[in-house]
């Protein structure tokens, strides 16, 4: 009685068509994920030095230098700097590659408990090769987070049952802290929750979840919350989880034409800072947020405009809502589109090396001056691009079939799809289309596919 009750739960909770678990020692775990952590380094020793971006020298230095810049989140410099130490940048990389693995592997075992620890590597060799993964996992930016937390928050919500006490309690730090290192980490995590959540069981998961198991899904983004407007509060006097995100939006708006247009129209009478701008804006939004000669900074910094941002946000809205509507969602379908590897690996003379000059030894200062990016010289290769834009729109197309699969798998393809969704809504619908906002996260829908073949070859 005891053996059927036993073989009976199984199949409730992994599937037919999946076998029993194969017992697999710590040190085969172990191995396979050191040696998939390896394989996901490989840009970075091309380059010669973890690759950069734009907001690194900032995430660099918020922790050693004391202070919270007014766009980006402290936590994720926080991390960094008890692994760089302001010594070298490396451990840091090595530490992005092995949480990465590290979460395959749950990934892995909690899906697909009937095959080997090993699979990881081939696994993960294909992701290397294949999409953008190990490009922002060498990258000393918080875009990688973008997807593991989509993996940890469907681990959370679908199939909590598969994991050990201490991986779960694991998950909910982790998963905390990722949505709390990027603005844009907040909305997509609260929309993965409110929308997976009521389905699950339609999305296959087997067991229900309970009080216990609905708050401890729930907790990250609890945890998140109270962490980012705490240390707002604190820091700028603004108890917000975004104290100045209104800038942002306030760009948008000006560069999709109604806000351009209620400058013109109400200025100079408004006495807005903005006035004096108004017939000699950027081309871009970026110009106008980051260029040191750019209007934000003419009109005082964000924190000043920001005082004046929602009252030219509500006129541009009221004045002309159905244009603004309509370039929400051209904005949204052009970052649902645009998803080219690479956006981004320029040097960055004036952003970056200041930074990185002023907090490490020469040593490390050579190592940066003589990498290919800080030279110009690097650049995803023409031919891997194309594989990654084919292999990615392949097994975009390819979900289908997970989704038509009642299993866990069918509930990692709906996370997946969400999370293109929002990411492509909250990154391009609200603030600029770029490339690398959707490549972040374009290597999920290879992931959940390579993982639902085992099932859909079983079955």
């Amino acid at each position: 009685m005891a053996r059927g009750t036993s073989a009976r739960i199984w199949r409730l909770t992994h599937g037919a068509t999946n076998s029993a678990p194969i017992r697999t020692s710590r040190a085969q775990v172990v191995a396979s994920v050191i040696l998939s952590a390896a394989l996901l380094l490989w840009p970075a020793l091309w380059n010669g030095y973890p690759l950069v971006f734009s907001d690194s020298g900032t995430y660099l230095s918020q922790a050693v230098r004391h202070y919270i810049g007014w766009d980006r989140p402290v936590f994720y410099s926080l991390f960094l700097l008890p692994l760089h130490l302001t010594l070298t940048t490396w451990p840091v990389i090595v530490a992005q590659a092995l949480l990465t693995a590290h979460t395959l592997h749950l990934v892995r075992r909690t899906l697909l408990p009937g095959v080997s620890a090993w699979w990881l590597v081939p696994l993960t060799s294909t992701l290397t090769i294949t999409t953008s993964l190990p490009w922002f996992v060498t990258q000393l930016v918080p875009d990688l987070f973008t997807g593991l937390l989509t993996l940890t928050m469907a681990l959370l919500i679908f199939v909590p049952e598969r994991l050990s006490p201490r991986e779960r309690i694991w998950l909910v730090a982790f998963t905390a802290f990722m949505i709390a290192t990027h603005q844009s980490h907040v909305p997509l995590a609260l929309g993965l929750l409110l929308v997976l959540l009521p389905l699950r069981r339609k999305l296959g998961a087997a067991v229900p979840l309970g009080v216990a198991g609905i708050a401890r899904a729930a907790a990250p983004v609890t945890f998140a919350i109270l962490a980012l407007v705490s240390i707002n509060a604190v820091a700028f006097g603004r108890a917000s989880l975004s104290p100045f995100g209104n800038v942002f939006l306030l760009a948008r708006v000006i560069y999709d034409g109604p806000g351009q247009d209620i400058l013109r129209r109400d200025c100079p009478a408004a006495g807005w800072r903005l006035c004096a701008f108004a017939d000699r804006m950027p081309s871009t939004t970026d110009d106008f947020l980051w260029q040191p000669d750019g209007p934000l900074a003419g009109a005082g910094g964000a924190k000043v405009v920001s005082t004046e941002a929602n009252a030219i946000i509500a006129a541009a809205l009221w004045a002309e809502p159905v244009a603004e509507l309509r370039a929400v969602l051209s904005n949204f379908l052009q970052q649902l589109s645009g998803f080219a590897s690479g956006d981004g690996l320029e040097a960055w003379p004036g952003t970056v090396t200041p930074w990185i000059e002023r907090i490490f030894p020469p040593f490390e200062v050579a190592l940066y001056a003589n990498s290919r990016q800080t030279n110009g010289k690097l650049a995803v290769p023409p031919w891997l691009k194309v594989l990654h834009g084919v292999v990615a729109l392949g097994s975009v197309a390819g979900l289908v079939l997970p989704l038509c699969k009642r299993s866990a798998v069918r509930g990692f393809a709906a996370a997946t799809v969400l999370a293109l969704l929002v990411n492509a809504a909250v990154t391009g619908g609200l603030s600029m289309p770029h490339d690398r906002y959707q490549s972040r996260i374009m290597w999920l829908p290879p992931l959940v596919l390579l993982l639902s073949l085992p099932r859909l070859r079983a079955a």
